[in-house]
């Protein structure tokens, strides 16, 4: 039994970035490098948010520079047949492929956390700075950073595709696996390798999408609810279900909303 259907792997396989080079990909990993080392070496709030938003906005502005066919990925994506409708092609992109992508990472995570390999330094990551002022420059960063990580998410899984020829027919899946893990250990300079090693593993599906669609759109967006909400619970736990409301309702309200001009 194959993982990936011969067909829908070809199609996944079209969609893996063909530009990648080891010279462009170390000048990018050197600069993930020294950025993940200086910000986590911070001693102040504001030294740290300073580094990290020059390190998310220089980020994808040098991969758009060593990378220049990248862009094509920030397309919005066709209607594709292939895929199922809830709502229509467009709220289906921005909201339920999303969620459900988000769901997914929340039920891995969840399995993880039940099977008792859910790390303490996870479950207390981010807690420890409740402060509003701090809170609101993580909420403001939070785009920025979900959408700098795909594209180096993109990058990483397109490099590793491209070093695994030896793989044949399980090349598209080992590199999907490793460049999890990659990203997880990407985490590990602030949260621990243990935690980064869960990271990991919940957001292979997060890999999978970008290159089933061809794009970073439900990848970025089902990143950048994670980690709205996983935020919002980590500095007020009693408000986290607003967020979770704001971003379910909605996609519910569009629906109905669709319905009835149907019925008009």
């Amino acid at each position: 039994m194959r993982i990936i259907p011969d067909k829908i792997l070809k199609e996944m396989e079209k969609n893996i970035y063909s530009g990648i080079n080891v010279r462009n990909a170390s000048i990018v990993l050197l600069w993930v490098l020294l950025c993940l080392f200086f910000v986590n070496s911070g001693t102040s709030f504001l030294f740290t948010y300073i580094s990290g938003g020059l390190f998310y906005i220089i980020l994808p502005v040098l991969c758009f520079v060593l990378f220049k066919d990248i862009k094509r990925y920030l397309n919005f994506p066709e209607e594709n047949k292939k895929m199922p409708v809830f709502i229509g092609h467009k709220p289906d992109t921005i909201f339920v492929y999303p969620i459900l992508l988000m769901s997914l990472i929340g039920i891995i995570s969840s399995l993880l956390a039940i099977s008792g390999f859910l790390p303490a330094a996870l479950r207390q990551a981010d807690t420890g700075a409740t402060g509003t002022v701090e809170f609101v420059a993580r909420i403001v960063f939070l785009p920025l950073a979900a959408f700098a990580e795909e594209i180096l998410n993109l990058l990483t899984v397109s490099f590793l595709y491209k070093k695994m020829k030896k793989l044949k027919k399980f090349r598209l899946v080992g590199s999907i696996i490793s460049a999890s893990i990659v990203f997880g250990i990407f985490h590990s300079f602030g949260w621990g390798l243990d935690a980064a090693i869960l990271i990991g593993i919940s957001y292979m599906p997060v890999f999978l999408a970008t290159v089933y669609t061809g794009n970073i759109w439900v990848s970025f967006l089902a990143h950048l609810y994670n980690d709205l909400i996983a935020f919002t619970k980590a500095y007020y736990s009693g408000f986290h279900f607003i967020v979770i409301a704001a971003v379910t309702v909605i996609p519910a309200l569009w629906a109905i909303m669709a319905m009835v001009r149907k019925t008009r």
